[in-house]
């Protein structure tokens, strides 16, 4: 159940700079690692193990996102909070990631406002998936570790460029958003319009996959679209709803050419793709291919 009915518009908006990251959580680090350098030109700038979570994490961009497969070093200690939480889940996404000026300030004004928080070490820390909608949300004030985003050239200008990752085989552009599945929309957009600065770019019915709501809300410099299904007990994405899992339901990409990037994940890759349950009009990645994770594309 959901508590953000009573949730109010807070008079200081959270301001959201950027989404950080999308988390894929995973049980082969390495290996799901080299899919996305292989399938997506995922470029790895950092790796790392935090002893408090006792897991793993590679960081890397495919083109202008950051995605953070992570995994837990002892899977069976489930002492460890994301050992729990992928033997909840399983392989999937985990969560997405917001950059705010103030962790500590957030984090009290998400509670003051009834929101219910989780791993709170500080410098990040957990919005728990009741009280955004039904999505896990992280939150951090502080770069990730070597980040090419944060980098600055002699003068101290921004030296980011996202097109950077761009010219791989598989003619991937840019994340055009992130596909949240809701039974809640009005939650979500509570949460990320009314505690955070986000905006509603469009709220409108969609047939995909299935008769619903689509909300896209602009949050940061990313886009994310909560779709909520009219039958939440059936179809796609009444099963999603259905199973254990933190409301993220695919990373939806840009390409080139939608030829070229099937062909791509088919012959070279050796990926299953299919156009069954896409919440866009492209296709996808068979999730079961992509350790878990639901990637689609289209042009």
């Amino acid at each position: 159940m959901l508590h953000t009915g009573s949730i109010p518009t807070m008079t200081n908006r959270i301001k959201v700079s950027r989404v950080i990251h999308t988390i894929h959580a995973t049980t082969d680090i390495y290996g799901c690692r080299l899919l996305y350098q292989d399938a997506l030109g995922g470029l790895v700038f950092a790796e790392n193990y935090f002893p408090a979570e006792d897991r793993d994490a590679a960081l890397l961009y495919v083109t202008n996102h950051m995605v953070e497969p992570m995994a837990p070093r002892n899977a069976d200690d489930l002492t460890k909070p994301f050992a729990r939480m992928a033997a909840k889940i399983g392989q999937a996404f985990h969560s997405f990631e917001i950059k705010v000026a103030d962790g500590a300030a957030a984090s009290q004004a998400f509670r003051d406002a009834g929101a219910k928080t989780a791993s709170d070490y500080g410098f990040f820390f957990f919005v728990k998936a009741e009280s955004t909608g039904g999505v896990l949300l992280e939150v951090c004030e502080v770069p990730m570790p070597n980040d090419p985003y944060d980098r600055k050239g002699q003068n101290g200008e921004k030296t980011w460029r996202p097109e950077v990752g761009q010219g791989h085989a598989s003619g991937t552009l840019r994340l055009d958003h992130i596909a949240c599945v809701t039974a809640d929309a009005e939650a979500a957009i509570r949460f990320f319009t009314k505690l955070c600065d986000g905006e509603v770019v469009s709220d409108e019915p969609t047939s995909l996959p299935q008769p619903g709501r689509r909300v896209l809300i602009q949050l940061g410099d990313t886009r994310v679209a909560f779709i909520q299904p009219e039958d939440t007990t059936s179809g796609p994405l009444g099963a999603f709803l259905g199973k254990v899992q933190n409301g993220i339901y695919a990373l939806v990409w840009q390409v080139e050419d939608s030829e070229r990037a099937a062909s791509h994940f088919t012959d070279k890759c050796k990926l299953r793709l299919t156009s069954e349950a896409c919440v866009s009009s492209g296709f996808a990645i068979e999730p079961e291919d992509f350790f878990g994770a639901r990637h689609e594309f289209v042009r």
